[in-house]
């Protein structure tokens, strides 16, 4: 007995079958790897983030030191009197930290922008530089030690003299903006420093 079998090949249907598993595989892959790659740029961009906004932190704490090294007050040229917001920035030349005070909030804030030298991989606040897209304003709240109680931490732009409190320190916020998929993202860290030594 002889049986005689279909030798014609696949047919259209097992063909489309086949092309849609094969298809499907290829775009969820490619899926799988545009989401990994996105997940991973976002997260190089948060981590730059708040090693910026940790920087600032820094270096006020490290004017701070610097003061007492010199015998100077320890809150000497660190911000203005009057004033309660600031930003950091790095002069390669003198290889000095400074601050300047700002008027405005983050958003309003052109000098607050962040460039990247990219010779020498080093963010700060020179506009001849390359723009990152991030920006840096630290805020300042007095801490005071009202007599009999413990510490007190006072409102922007309030100082401790108004009220006739000795300043014992600040609290420091570093705030860090940066655009991520059309949306505005902040981290901000905030740090107490005090006048001891």
């Amino acid at each position: 007995m002889k049986f005689y079998g279909n030798k014609s090949g696949l047919g259209l249907i097992e063909v489309i079958v086949a092309l849609a598993v094969v298809i499907t595989g290829v775009v969820s892959g490619l899926t799988l790897t545009s989401y990994n790659l996105n997940a991973s740029v976002a997260s190089q961009t948060r981590l730059i983030a708040a090693n910026l906004a940790r920087e600032g932190l820094e270096v006020v704490r490290s004017l701070r030191d610097s003061n007492w090294l010199a015998g100077n007050p320890w809150n000497s040229n660190i911000v203005a009197a009057d004033k309660y917001r600031l930003i950091v920035q790095f002069d390669p030349s003198a290889n000095a930290w400074s601050t300047v005070s700002q008027d405005t909030d983050l958003a309003a804030c052109d000098a607050c922008q962040i460039y990247l030298d990219e010779a020498n991989d080093v963010y700060g606040h020179d506009d001849t530089k390359t723009l990152t897209g991030y920006r840096r304003l630290l805020t300042k709240r007095d801490i005071c030690w009202p007599t009999g109680v413990t510490e007190a931490l006072l409102a922007e732009g309030e100082v401790c003299g108004d009220y006739g409190y000795p300043l014992a320190g600040w609290q420091l916020e570093s705030e860090v903006s940066w655009t991520e998929q059309r949306q505005i993202r902040t981290i901000s860290v905030i740090d107490k420093i005090y006048d001891w030594h």
